[in-house]
């Protein structure tokens, strides 16, 4: 590109400068402060969005032209499950901060209370992981023989599955072997991903 675009400037061919600028309007960008890096807001990348590979897929969705198409629409339209953009994203407290100040909040007010529900959220999740490991400690027995510590748990046969390879069965963190490779073992794929 960067040798098409010599070319053309030696040739005095005139560039397409109005739709660039466009282009690059439409893109986020976040001016970097030398001066004051104490003040320098805070950046998403547009890369680190996850793409889901159901997205990846070309559609062609008829849909008419008084109906407003918007990105939960894109997304049932790649699966009927499929949560749109923002409600996938980790981060859905700085995307509604970010709409609201398009909106024209004021940052600080936004900023105070978009602390305020990560912090509520956080706190959320810690008492969940603390009630998490509270109910493994009490069903976990533990027997201490000086040398050793040993931990029982209950444990159901059939929680294994039907093939045995459940990782909610016995012995599953040591490794199932499998049998791929095994004499007379079919290898045609019985599903397509």
């Amino acid at each position: 590109m960067m040798e098409v675009e010599k070319q053309w400037i030696a040739e005095r061919k005139p560039l397409a400068r109005p739709y660039a600028r466009a282009v690059l309007r439409m893109l986020p960008q976040t001016e970097l402060n030398k001066d004051r890096p104490d003040l320098q807001p805070p950046h998403e990348p547009i890369n680190e969005i996850h793409v889901h590979r159901l997205t990846m897929q070309q559609l062609f969705v008829p849909v008419s032209e008084s109906r407003q198409f918007d990105r939960e629409d894109a997304a049932k339209a790649f699966h009927r499950k499929m949560l749109f953009v923002d409600g996938r994203s980790p981060h859905k407290e700085l995307i509604s901060m970010r709409k609201a100040a398009a909106a024209g909040g004021s940052a600080a007010e936004l900023t105070k209370k978009f602390r305020e529900v990560t912090r509520a959220e956080e706190d959320r999740l810690v008492e969940r992981e603390r009630r998490r490991l509270e109910k493994a400690e009490e069903e976990t027995q533990r027997v201490d023989t000086g040398r050793f510590e040993f931990r029982f748990k209950e444990m159901n046969v059939d929680s294994a599955g039907k093939d045995g390879r459940s990782r909610r069965g016995v012995g599953w963190r040591y490794g199932v072997p499998f049998y791929d490779r095994r004499k007379g073992e079919l290898k045609i794929p019985t599903s397509v991903p």
